[in-house]
């Protein structure tokens, strides 16, 4: 069995987090070969599997990978990490045991108008010639049948090492993150910083607590990206900066402290087909989640997937900003009712959001499907 992704450990996105952990779970008692591409960093461990590393230059890794699954792996199944590049050269490479993983914005209309019409032809193409086409959401699975009719797709929601993400020790995770106020409100973000994340709301609904309430919470907000200095701007003028801390990129080590910090996860993802600009699923959720801490996300992508009403968090509408003050305002009167609702959230982690429900939801869909180990 091959797994053909160029986002793979030490890369740490979400799509390299996912291959990584299909690789690794495979491995043991069967073969399994990893194709991807030279990368360098210090990200994500990297899993003892077998691998064949290609060059990264484009387009000569496609190319390269072109030539391998010729030569070596045309016959294997392989499990292409994404339709596009991986599963157009497999499928090029006349691969036919195969199965393509699905994520969510990859499968909206291209931003260049002239492209769109040849871009559906090569999904509807990639999607229909796969065996399987494994969706992280029902709203990712949607879009697949939309773009593929014909395509045999099946939703397996994305799942969180739980031994990792686990509750632990509050008031040493708060230390570490300087937060030395034992009554304080800790709520916090987790997310690349693009406009479609919702921070914003966030703020607003920050500034329009009464001074009293907002006085009594901090909001953490991890992440770089182009939004950066417009929410810094945002949040002098609303009034809230000595509320909101901006901590950049946090290591992926350091993440579950920092849920562990919280009494509750924000993020506010809003939808924007136009701008491809949505959450597939949203693993963040998931990890706060397994830490005990709740979560609060909008009614976008496959956001629901991940945050079952009542267990574990709430849903609102997306730009709901009285929604999130509402919230807000509840965790400054009420800290105990949250922690139980991130107690629940833990529970219903164990209970079906592991890496072994995952596998094992995923063998199933590969046997199913006819695709041997």
């Amino acid at each position: 069995m091959i797994l053909f992704s160029f986002d793979y450990p030490p890369n740490d996105g979400g799509i390299a987090r996912l291959c990584g952990e299909i690789a690794q779970r495979l491995s043991p008692g069967g073969e399994m070969t990893v194709l991807t591409q030279e990368q360098h960093g210090s990200g994500r461990a990297v899993p003892d599997v077998p691998e064949a590393r290609l060059p990264a230059r484009r387009p000569w890794r496609e190319v390269a990978a072109w030539w391998q699954l010729v030569r070596r792996y045309r016959h294997e199944t392989v499990i292409a990490g994404i339709w596009y590049p991986e599963g157009l050269v497999a499928v090029l490479a006349g691969c036919r045991s195969l199965a393509v993983l699905a994520h969510g914005s990859e499968l909206l209309p291209t931003r260049q108008r002239w492209r769109r019409a040849l871009w559906a032809r090569l999904q509807r193409l990639v999607l229909t010639r796969a065996r399987l086409v494994i969706a992280n959401s029902s709203y990712t699975a949607d879009l697949v049948a939309t773009c593929a009719p014909r395509s045999q797709v099946r939703a397996i929601p994305l799942a969180v090492d739980h031994h990792r993400f686990r509750p632990g020790d509050r008031a040493a995770a708060r230390a570490r993150f300087g937060l030395h106020d034992p009554d304080a409100r800790v709520i916090c973000s987790v997310s690349r910083l693009d406009g479609y994340k919702g921070h914003s709301t966030v703020l607003r609904a920050l500034a329009s607590l009464p001074p009293g309430a907002r006085e009594r919470i901090v909001y953490l907000i991890a992440g770089k990206g182009p939004a950066a200095a417009g929410l810094e701007r945002a949040a002098g003028e609303l009034g809230v900066a000595d509320r909101v801390r901006f901590l950049g990129f946090v290591a992926e080590d350091d993440l579950p402290d920092l849920y562990r910090a919280s009494d509750l996860f924000v993020l506010c993802t809003r939808e924007s087909e136009a701008n491809r600009e949505v959450e597939g699923f949203g693993l963040v959720f998931l990890e706060a989640q397994a830490c005990g801490t709740p979560v609060v996300g909008t009614r976008t992508g496959g956001i629901p997937d991940a945050i079952p009403e009542g267990e574990g968090g709430w849903l609102i509408d997306q730009d709901d900003r009285a929604a999130v003050a509402g919230i807000l305002g509840n965790l400054v009167g009420d800290p105990a009712a949250f922690a139980a609702m991130g107690a629940a959230g833990r529970a219903r982690v164990e209970r079906s959001g592991t890496w072994d429900h995952y596998m094992e939801q995923f063998m199933a869909a590969l046997t199913g499907a006819g695709l041997e180990r």
